[in-house]
């Protein structure tokens, strides 16, 4: 009681639910979200009709004949291509290692105020700090330290050396343990050396390559100074990364690319690499090879304009004006999802703003026009560019529906400027920017994610300029998304992923049964998810449409601060684990677990499911508006099993210990949680992944949210699930799953790599949980994990785990130690123990 949203009604409906039976779509609050006068909305009306009236006809006959891969009105291009670069042959990497030049240190936390050179800027930033990491330089490379082989032919995930080597060397004892219960003892040994002073497990989160080039050009433009040292560390990384082809791919395990290539071409040629170089040299004869740059996808189009090397004329037009749009239509950019519209915000107010906000030319820029076309810059078509897409890119092609609207766009971006239209905008435009501001305080200047953190402090710079106290807390967070490991600097995908595998790694720990054997990792876990949960909504969040989010858990630091529905769950199962555990100290209070099932229940969709960051606030027809062609299902937020396994095993354990609190509530988001994961479970008897590698880790997810919502483990769906399993375990007793699995919605097994102790041990966890009367499919997956384990407890890295829009990969380092140990400690503490009482009771 007294914990509710401040909204009339006892059920959990928030503002921004899309599915609220019985209610008007948005509900009253997400109504009131864009406080604007009536006059402005009409003149958005009125400037709407007069374009669709001036344009409508011309626009319906260039797109309804069709258009071919060379527009934006294709069909879904087949996605073959995406398993084999364009020669029909698969992702190749040189197999050559670059050095680092120089030795990095981690710091976390507060170690990161370093004070000196560094202070002043330093003094601009705010927040906790808590799980903040930054690497830092200490000199040139020992070279009687040990040097750290990064090889990418053989696996183009790191190893995350650096940051390992405080851990100790092997033991010398034998590379398979004795047993399970020894090699879970090793296991935890060995990982909790990894945990830093504040109690997270910092670790490598990189995977994609087209999010460093975003924040080189950004530096370049705004003449943000990065240090030689972290230059030199950036060129090293892209020099191991570039292709045979001399290409760079979507990610760190996909074929070459025109959107990586370019991208990264680019990045090289600002950090310092001359044209004559190898590196550049084979990148442009990619580049040339297949087109020329003006086949890059929308995003790379955005960043060359930025840039001045690539005309704004090329690019479909991204106006600010759309979010002075009522909120009535049934399109608004606040309805999509929270990670598409963060980045078409500041692209809206740079595009909305580009005569003024295009950096000028220098000696280099104007080289770089002439190196990475295959023709000379002022003869290009730029109308005719604007709609074409290399067909190595192509994976989410344009619909008629976005073909049509850009061509209205196009015609109406001719008259923006005219008038009411030239009001309208720079009210826009004037909006974008409280916006942008809005993000960057509600988050510290970390912002969600690196994409909108590099187009931010973009925007920011043209907004409030270079000596601006808010630029400058811009420059401050720019090392938190920067990892040092022995491929090099790149950037992550986030500012780490700090809770979710410390959330993740206490779960493991508390059902191993052995946390009284490892209290001080224990109790640093507990402690770090006591500090990272939220602990007030954002000012004024319905104007910048944001969900609730006071006792939610982000997927990374406090300081970030954007809640997540299944981040929130995990961060809630550890708290409540650990309030059993009587030795444990700063426990959460009952009040703010019950504030984080506040959170849990306001993000229920109307399906039953949970989706990620807030509700689903748009239809499935905003996916043919989607103008990312390289990325699928971007556009809304979908209800997902993951997540929503993660919600209804957390409220079941909420239930648990407070069974009188909103009992019929949770009784009900529990039962239609269940029915969303049993309704989207395959025929074959998987489900489907959308944040991890793949029908493996779903089916996982999908079995425990079944269980916890009272099904019996013998249910037929269970088994159809468990013997889906069972038929892709390989003769070695493991599991092995590509991220084309993703890509292609098909399972793919990992051929280059074969059997994967991440893949395995969510296969395992899967099966014991629903008690899989198979022990030696169980048992030979143990034994797989115990002969892979490496000789000091730690195991190898292997392929990429983790995946986000079907097609990119994202490398997650801290998989290969968690879910190992997670299911010895399943098998040592429950499974074992439950197949030994099984068999007596048979043979009795």
């Amino acid at each position: 009681p007294g914990l509710r949203a401040p909204l009339a009604g006892e059920t959990p409906r928030y503002p921004y639910s899309m599915h609220t039976e019985g209610a008007a779509v948005g509900g009253a609050g997400f109504v009131e979200a864009l406080d604007e006068t009536q006059a402005s909305q009409a003149v958005v009306v009125a400037a709407v009709v007069v374009a669709a009236v001036a344009g409508i006809a011309w626009a319906w006959r260039q797109c309804c004949g069709g258009a071919d891969e060379r527009g934006s009105g294709s069909k879904l291009k087949p996605i073959e291509h995406w398993s084999a670069s364009g020669d029909g042959k698969p992702a190749r990497h040189k197999g050559v290692h670059h050095q680092l030049e120089h030795d990095w240190e981690l710091l976390n936390a507060h170690e990161t105020l370093r004070g000196g050179e560094h202070a002043e800027l330093e003094a601009t930033l705010t927040g906790s700090l808590v799980g903040r990491q930054v690497w830092e330089c200490v000199g040139k490379r020992d070279a009687r330290r040990r040097a750290h082989k990064f090889d990418a032919k053989a696996n183009p995930n790191s190893a995350d050396c650096l940051w390992r080597e405080r851990a100790p060397a092997a033991r010398g004892r034998r590379t398979t343990a004795a047993s399970a219960e020894d090699a879970l003892h090793d296991a935890i040994s060995y990982y909790e050396q990894l945990q830093a002073v504040d109690g997270h497990f910092p670790g490598d989160y990189g995977g994609p390559h087209f999010l460093l080039p975003g924040l080189v050009i950004t530096c370049y433009i705004t003449n943000a100074n990065l240090s030689a040292e972290t230059r030199s560390a950036m060129i090293t990384y892209l020099r191991n990364h570039q292709q045979e082809d001399g290409g760079w791919g979507l990610h760190i395990e996909s074929p070459s690319t025109m959107f990586g290539t370019v991208l990264n071409y680019v990045a090289i040629r600002l950090l310092g690499i001359e044209a004559d170089e190898d590196i550049a040299v084979e990148a442009r004869a990619f580049i040339h090879k297949h087109g020329g740059a003006h086949g890059v996808p929308s995003w790379g189009k955005f960043w060359l304009s930025c840039l001045n090397v690539y005309k704004w004329q090329g690019l479909n037009p991204v106006p600010p004006e759309l979010w002075m749009l009522p909120l009535w239509l049934p399109f608004h950019p606040a309805r999509l999802w929270c990670h598409c519209r963060m980045v078409y915000l500041p692209m809206s107010y740079l595009y909305g703003r580009h005569r003024e906000c295009t950096a000028p030319l220098t000696d280099l820029t104007r080289a770089l026009r002439d190196e990475i076309y295959t023709v000379p810059y002022d003869d290009i078509d730029w109308d005719a560019a604007r709609n074409y897409v290399c067909p190595l890119d192509l994976y989410s092609a344009h619909p008629g529906l976005l073909v049509l609207l850009n061509k209205l766009l196009v015609l109406y971006e001719k008259v923006s400027t005219w008038g009411p239209f030239g009001w309208l905008k720079r009210r826009g435009v004037e909006f974008a920017a409280r916006y942008i501001d809005a993000e960057d305080e509600q988050t510290n200047y970390v912002d969600i994610g690196p994409v909108n953190k590099s187009m931010n402090m973009l925007a920011v710079f043209w907004e409030h300029g270079r000596d601006s106290p808010q630029f400058r807390r811009h420059l401050a967070r720019i090392d938190d998304y920067l990892w040092v490991a022995e491929d090099g600097m790149k950037m992550q995908g986030y500012n780490g992923s700090q809770l979710w595998d410390t959330a993740f790694m206490g779960q493991a720990l508390l059902e191993s049964g052995v946390a009284d054997r490892f209290r001080r990792c224990t109790q640093g876990i507990n402690d770090y998810v006591e500090a990272t949960q939220v602990k007030e909504d954002v000012p004024q969040r319905s104007k910048f449409f944001r969900h609730i989010s006071h006792g939610g858990w982000p997927f990374s630091t406090a300081d970030h601060g954007w809640p997540i529905a299944d981040c929130t769950a995990e961060g809630l199962k550890v708290a409540l684990g650990m309030r059993q555990v009587p030795w444990v100290a700063n426990k959460l209070s009952d009040e703010r677990c019950q504030r984080a099932v506040n959170v849990v229940l306001s993000f229920q969709n109307g399906d039953g499911g949970w989706a990620t960051y807030e509700n689903t606030r748009g239809w499935r027809w905003y996916e043919q508006l989607n103008p990312a062609e390289v990325f699928g299902d971007i556009m809304i937020d979908y209800s997902y099993v993951e997540l929503t396994t993660a919600c209804v095993t957390g409220l079941a354990a909420f239930q648990e210990q407070f069974p009188t609190h909103r009992a019929e509530e949770i009784a009900t988001a529990i039962s239609r949680g269940r029915d969303f994961i049993a309704g989207v479970q395959r025929e074959d008897g998987s489900w489907y992944g959308s944040w991890g590698v793949c029908f493996t880790y779903a089916t996982w997810f999908g079995i425990e949210g079944l269980l916890a919502a009272g099904d019996s483990p013998s249910a037929p769906h269970l088994r159809r699930a468990c013997e889906f399993l069972k038929v892709h375990q390989r003769e070695d007793g493991g599991w092995g799953e590509s991220y084309l699995s993703c890509v292609t919605r098909k399972y793919s097994h990992n051929v280059q790599e074969g059997s994967q102790v991440v893949n395995t041990a969510w296969a395992l966890l899967g099966l014991m949980a629903a008690h899989e009367p198979d022990h030696s499919a169980v048992d030979r997956g143990i034994a797989f994990l115990m002969s892979r384990q490496r000789s000091n407890g730690d195991w190898p890295q292997e392929s990429i785990s983790g995946v986000f829009n079907r097609t990119c990969g994202i490398t997650y380092s801290q998989y290969r130690n968690i879910f190992p140990l997670w299911a010895l400690g399943r098998y040592t503490n429950e499974y074992r123990k439950s197949a030994a009482s099984s068999s007596a009771s048979a043979s009795e």
